[in-house]
């Protein structure tokens, strides 16, 4: 992950990236700010590359996208309103220019930014979180049409970054780092990064830092308001890229 205060340039600083891979080693980045700002960033990929690039794009259900959003804000300590509250807080925010991350709704509205891309480069690949993430189908769909050899069946697909609200606060904030210096932490994890003991520390600190959270439902009154303002856009969704999205969309069947 880049830090906030460094900004990617050009095509060279962006390659520089990934430098560290190890030869066969197949590595890339998931930038969903593409996607949100693809007015700007279809023109400099253009620029920087050609219509030729294949393009991925990855789609949840748009209400569970949202609520999935306001819950890594809460976990990281960020968001402090509740989800209906920040629902609402959402034309102020942008008003106020608040990076994309806090637009739970606007940044559920695929269809337009589905179509630029698609209009615009030649290979575009649309998966759907709930069809080819969670299924893990998605890896041999991506290697495939990347003209890559399909992975062995045995692998499995890994979730991370789960998110949820914190049971114990404070064992929260000591996990998250939020107590801590951060030059500290991240002097401390480069350090346990150069030793054998690092892959364990970091599965038993992901454990930990999962089993505190619980994951409340959303209320049946805010789903179902978010199902009106989503519908018309999942409907264009599912005419400009042929996918039944509804299908797999349970609230929009």
């Amino acid at each position: 992950m880049i830090a906030a205060n460094r900004y990617i340039k050009s095509l060279k600083e962006y390659q520089s990236l990934f430098k560290k891979a190890k030869p066969g080693q197949l590595c890339g980045d998931i930038s969903p700010d593409y996607l949100y700002y693809c007015q700007n960033a279809v023109p400099k990929i253009l620029e920087e590359k050609n219509a030729q690039i294949p393009i991925i794009i990855v789609l949840r259900n748009p209400i569970d996208r949202a609520y999935s959003n306001y819950l890594n804000h809460v976990r990281s300590g960020w968001e402090e309103l509740s989800f209906e509250d920040a629902l609402n807080a959402e034309e102020e925010r942008r008003a106020a220019n608040w990076a994309h991350g806090w637009f739970y709704i606007a940044g559920g509205l695929y269809a337009e930014q589905v179509k630029a891309y698609m209009e615009n480069f030649e290979q575009v690949l649309v998966l759907l979180f709930e069809e080819d993430i969670v299924t893990g189908r998605a890896t041999n769909k991506i290697l495939d049409f990347l003209n890559l050899e399909s992975l062995p069946q045995s692998l499995t697909t890994v979730h991370t970054n789960r998110s949820g609200y914190p049971k114990n606060r404070l064992l929260h904030r000591m996990t998250m780092g939020v107590l801590m210096d951060e030059l500290i932490v991240r002097k401390v994890k480069n350090l346990i990064k150069m030793t054998p003991l690092y892959p364990g520390a970091k599965r038993i600190y992901r454990n930990i830092r999962e089993m505190n959270l619980k994951k409340e439902d959303m209320s049946p009154k805010t789903r179902e308001a978010l199902k009106e303002k989503f519908q018309e856009n999942v409907a264009l969704l599912a005419k400009y890229t042929k996918i039944p999205v509804q299908e797999f969309w349970i609230d929009f069947q």
